[in-house]
Parts: structure tokens; C-alpha cells; sequence
């Protein structure tokens, strides 16, 4: 369990679902894969979800801050849109806190949203034409603990 991640190099879009018990490990392999994906250009949308049922006790801010600094030198941020649906009240305060460690003036947008907010963060991305999968995706793995 842990962190769902997929590219979708067409559209230069990546969707990444945190379900179950997350871990420091899970989240240092997470941003390793996300920094070396070949398919990756500026400008890149990317939806993160963080599942209802997600914990997050085997994770740490120091953790969670580390990796969003590294995020920073991501080549595909430039002009680039991260929306974070949150889907429990800890997840919301650490996509905050991650926010805080990626964050570069005039480098991308990045937007927290709460559980009810899923179809303002696909259309606020443009990625309507996966829509069904996200959600077919999401609604499979909230239910793994």
C-alpha cells in the first residue's frame, strides 16, 4: 500500500493517489520516480490524491518537507499546474506543509482542495478526457486500507 503513481506522457499529465498506510520510504521512492520521468516537459499538469482512509503516521514533516524541496528542481514545473485533493483533515495540513517546501515564486500553480472539489481540479487542470479513469482509479483504491 501507499502511493499509486501514473504518467500520462500524451497529455503531459501525471496522476498520483496516496491510499493506505503511507511511509517516509514510500514518499522518498514517489519523488525519485516523479524527478526521473523521461516523459516529462514543462508545463506538466499533475493531480495528487490523497485518499480518505490514507494515514500518514509512518510519515514525517522533516520527510515530507525534504521531498518537496527536491521537487523544486523538477525540469517539468515551469509553467506547470499541481492540484492536491485532500480527502481527510491530516492530509489536507501536509499537502499545505508540502506546498510550503515546493514552493518557488513565478515557477508553477499549485492548488490544495478539499474531498467535494474533484471535478473543479479536473477542470481547473483540462484534463477532462480522463475523467472516468481517475475516478474508476480513485474509487478502486480508497477502499484498500
Amino acid at each position: 500500500m501507499g502511493i499509486y503513481f501514473e504518467s500520462f506522457p500524451d497529455s503531459n499529465f501525471m496522476l498520483t493517489i496516496f491510499y493506505g498506510a503511507v511511509i517516509d520510504e514510500d514518499l522518498k521512492a514517489h519523488t525519485l520516480e516523479a524527478l526521473k520521468d523521461e516523459h516529462s516537459s514543462p508545463g506538466k499538469r499533475g493531480l495528487s490524491v490523497i485518499c480518505k482512509h490514507a494515514s500518514a503516521s509512518g510519515l514525517s514533516y522533516k520527510t515530507i518537507f525534504s521531498e518537496g524541496r527536491k521537487m523544486r528542481q523538477a525540469k517539468f514545473r515551469k509553467d506547470g499546474k499541481l492540484a492536491i485533493l485532500a480527502k481527510n483533515r491530516v492530509g489536507y495540513g501536509l499537502a499545505k506543509v508540502y506546498c510550503v517546501a515546493t514552493e518557488l515564486d513565478g515557477l508553477d500553480e499549485t492548488r490544495v482542495l478539499r474531498e467535494d472539489d474533484l471535478d473543479h481540479a479536473i477542470e481547473w487542470l483540462g484534463i477532462n478526457a480522463y475523467s472516468d479513469e481517475i475516478r474508476s482509479k480513485i474509487e478502486q483504491l480508497e477502499h484498500l486500507q
